[in-house]
Order: C-alpha cells, then sequence, then structure tokens
C-alpha cells in the first residue's frame, strides 16, 4: 500500500500499455528510453517523455534510469500478469480508493470523481488516471485482444462531392385569349436543343377557347416539322 498520497498517478493510455508489453514479450530491451517508445508507439519523443515513461517508472516496469526491473518479465507473462497488477495498485495507490472502489470492476464515474478530488486535475488527466486504475483492477491479459479490434482514430479528409449539372428546361406558357403569341413562338427556325412544351390554360378558359389555342398549336407545330423533312 502506498503510505502517503500522491498528487499524481500513472495516465499511460490503455492502448499504449498494451502495445508496451507486446513488444517486451518480443525482446525486453536493455533501456526504454523517449527514443525507444517514440519509435515503438508513433509518437514524438517529448510526448513520450511526458505521458508514458513516468507511468512505467511509477508502476516499476522500469526504473528512474529507464533500465527494466525484475518486475518487467513477469508483467509481460499472462500467468504472472494479475499477480503483478495487484502489487502495482497496492504500491500505487492509496488504501482508501482501494477500499472505495475495489477491483475488479469499480464504477468509472466514481473514480474519475476521486481523483478529481485528490489531484485536483482537469477532466481529461483525471480520466486517463482512472482508465489506468480500471486497467489495473481488472487485471485480465486477454483484454489486449479487445483492445486490438477497436481501430486507432485517423484524421479524415471529407471530399466535396460535385454538384450535378442540372438540365436547363424551356418552358412555354401560353394564355387562352392570346393565340397570337403561339403562333409567333412557332414561327421562329426550330432550336438544336430538346424543348418540353408546357401549356398552363385557366380554369375558366371556354372549350372554343382551348380548341382555338390546339388548333393553332397542331397548324404551327405541323409547319416546322414539314419544313425540317424536307
Amino acid at each position: 500500500m502506498a503510505e502517503e498520497e500522491k498528487t499524481t498517478y500513472p495516465t499511460i493510455p490503455v492502448r499504449n500499455w498494451w502495445t508496451i508489453r507486446d513488444k517486451f514479450k518480443q525482446s525486453i530491451p536493455t533501456s526504454v528510453t523517449p527514443g525507444y517508445l517514440a519509435a515503438a508507439l508513433g509518437m514524438k519523443e517529448k510526448s513520450a517523455k511526458a505521458n508514458i515513461l513516468p507511468s512505467l517508472i511509477a508502476c516499476k516496469i522500469v526504473d528512474q534510469d529507464g533500465k527494466p526491473t525484475s518486475r518487467t518479465k513477469e508483467w509481460r507473462d499472462d500467468g504472472q500478469y494479475s499477480r503483478i497488477c495487484e502489487e502495482i495498485r497496492q504500491e500505487v495507490y492509496p488504501q482508501e480508493l482501494l477500499d472505495a472502489l475495489p477491483p475488479p470492476s469499480p464504477n468509472r464515474e466514481s473514480v474519475e470523481s476521486w481523483f478529481a478530488n485528490k489531484t485536483g486535475g482537469g477532466q481529461i488527466a483525471n480520466r486517463k488516471m482512472a482508465l489506468v486504475y480500471i486497467l489495473l483492477c481488472e487485471a485480465n491479459p486477454l483484454s489486449a485482444q479487445e483492445v486490438a479490434k477497436v481501430p486507432t482514430p485517423k484524421a479524415t479528409i471529407k471530399k466535396s462531392k460535385p454538384t450535378p449539372s442540372k438540365t436547363s428546361k424551356a418552358v412555354v406558357s401560353v394564355q387562352p385569349n392570346t393565340p397570337q403569341q403561339l403562333a409567333a413562338s412557332a414561327s421562329q427556325p426550330a432550336p438544336s436543343i430538346h424543348i418540353d412544351i408546357q401549356i398552363h390554360i385557366s380554369s375558366d378558359a371556354s372549350a372554343a377557347q382551348i380548341d382555338l389555342i390546339f388548333a393553332s398549336m397542331a397548324k404551327h407545330l405541323y409547319k416546322s416539322t414539314s419544313r425540317d423533312n424536307e
């Protein structure tokens, strides 16, 4: 058990915890430097030094000089992983937290609240500390498989979709009392584009007016078609 309450606690991201453990399974390095962590985790050395190395030191996986400790080999062993997590919990966290929010599945919000009250840290820092504590409480080496299934967030670039071109449509509006306008329009040379003709007839138009409109259209459209076929 930690004899005195700390003002800060490990904040290593869970994904990085498992990635480093997998690296150690392959080969334990002679020295865990910011450069080693940056290469293994795909981050900048400055970030590795500030955010990853202190947590490994706090958990006694490496010493102050970055040298792997005797705990390193046991930490990477699935058979001993649970026991090592228990040792780290007892060494790093006060008994108050261990008694109030014990393993294996403490409530995350309650854990975050405890860290907020004890450390005075911000929301992001409290969440990171809580996730590490919960990770150590679960002490399940198989959790690494679940984390591996979650894809790493990547920045996405939204591509603007091309605006579909609009087809122009010519609309001819014919009033029932002006057949001369229709005749004048129909006498013009036929354009080379497709034209849709829409006829809007007032509801109060008489039968005679409607007949006159269609008779005029038939006459002039027929003339235009005949000239095109000559």
